[in-house]
C-alpha cells in the first residue's frame, strides 16, 4: 500500500503544496484553526455548542458525568470547555459558566465525607510530628496559582484531590518575612535561624548551610470552604501587549477567575524536623506567633497589595 503524502512532502503529482497566501479552493473555509474551531459543532451535533478539547467519546461520557464531579481541580485543569479557553463576549459568558461549575463541584467536595477524612488524617500526620494544630479565618478572598500555566491562563492552586491548600512554603515565607520586615531579625539571630536555616552566601563554604528545626505543613481548609468568582479588568490591554501607550480609548477587558471565599477557616501547623530539638517548645511557640501574625498584617497569596489574603488577627 502506498503511503499517503504528507503535508510537507510533495503531493502524488511531484508539486509542492501551495504557500500561504494562496487562495483556498472553492467552498473551503479559511481562517485560523482557532475561529474554525470555535464554530464548530459539538459531538452532539448542536452547532456553536461548546466542548471540552476531547475525543469525541470522552466527551460523550463527559457529558453525562460532568454534573456528579467532585473534584473542581479535576475539572479546571482537564475539562475546560473550548469556548471558555477563548473567554466570555458580550453574547455569551462561556468562562464565567464554566466557573461556576467549578464552584459547584467544589461544594460537593467541600460537605462530602472525604472533606473530613483528608483533615484528620492531615490532622493525625502534624501531630505525629510534633505541631499542635490551630485554625485562622480569612477576612477577605484569597487567591493562589494565577500564574500558573492552564487552559484559561488565569490559573488557581488545588491540590490532587480538589483541595485550595495554602503550600507549607508559601506560611513559611509569610513567617520569615514578618520576622524580618516588622520584627527586625535576620540570620544574626538565633532564634531566626534555629526556625529558618540559612544558605551559604556568595564565598562561604557549603558546610555553612544549616536546616532550620521546623517544618511548615501545608494548610487544608476546614469542611465548609466556598470558591467565589472574582474579577480583574485591566484597562489598557494594548499597553500590556506592548502595542500602544496607555491612552484612555482602550477597551478594558474583564478577566474572571477564582478565589476563596472569606470565613473560610484553615487548619495550620508547625512541627518539629526529624532530629530537631525543641524540648520546651519555645522555637515552635515563637513561628507559630510570627506566622499568625503574618498572615494578619501581610496576607497569603497573590494581591496581597490589593487586600487580599488577609486573615483575621487573634486565636
Amino acid at each position: 500500500m502506498r503511503e499517503r503524502p504528507r503535508s510537507e512532502q510533495p503531493g502524488g503529482n511531484g508539486r509542492r503544496p501551495q504557500r500561504s497566501g494562496a487562495r483556498p479552493p472553492s467552498g473551503s473555509r479559511s481562517g485560523p484553526p482557532r475561529d474554525r474551531d470555535r464554530s464548530a459543532e459539538s459531538s452532539s451535533g448542536e452547532p456553536g455548542r461548546p466542548h471540552p478539547l476531547l475525543p469525541s467519546a470522552t466527551r460523550t461520557l463527559w457529558s453525562s458525568a460532568r454534573s456528579q464531579v467532585a473534584n473542581p481541580a479535576l475539572l479546571f485543569d482537564r475539562f475546560a470547555p473550548e469556548a471558555a479557553v477563548f473567554g466570555d463576549r458580550t453574547d455569551a459568558t462561556p468562562r464565567r459558566d464554566f466557573l461556576r461549575e467549578v464552584i459547584a463541584a467544589a461544594a460537593r467536595l467541600a460537605e462530602s465525607a472525604l472533606a473530613e477524612q483528608i483533615l484528620a488524617r492531615w490532622e493525625a500526620t502534624v501531630r505525629a510530628a510534633g505541631a499542635e494544630p490551630f485554625s485562622v479565618e480569612l477576612e477577605a478572598r484569597l487567591v493562589t496559582g494565577l500564574g500558573a500555566h492552564g487552559p484559561l491562563e488565569i490559573g488557581f492552586r488545588f491540590d490532587r484531590l480538589g483541595f485550595p491548600v495554602l503550600p507549607g512554603s508559601g506560611l513559611k515565607g509569610v513567617a520569615r518575612a514578618y520576622a524580618h520586615l516588622v520584627e527586625r531579625r535576620d540570620e544574626s539571630d538565633p532564634d531566626f535561624l534555629a526556625v529558618f536555616g540559612r544558605v551559604p552566601r556568595a564565598g562561604e563554604a557549603h558546610e555553612v548551610a544549616q536546616a532550620g528545626a521546623l517544618v511548615f505543613f501545608d494548610a487544608y481548609p476546614e469542611p465548609g470552604w466556598r470558591l467565589e468568582l472574582d474579577i480583574m479588568n485591566p484597562h489598557y490591554p494594548n499597553y500590556y501587549a506592548g502595542k500602544e501607550p496607555p491612552t484612555p480609548w482602550q477597551n478594558p477587558t474583564p478577566i474572571t477567575f477564582l478565589a476563596v471565599a472569606p470565613g473560610t477557616r484553615y487548619r495550620i501547623a508547625v512541627g518539629l524536623r526529624q532530629g530537631a530539638s525543641d524540648s520546651d517548645g519555645r522555637l515552635r511557640a515563637l513561628a507559630t506567633e510570627w506566622l499568625r501574625k503574618g498572615l494578619a498584617q501581610l496576607g497569603f497569596g497573590a494581591k496581597t497589595t490589593s487586600g487580599y489574603g488577609v486573615f483575621r488577627s487573634g486565636k
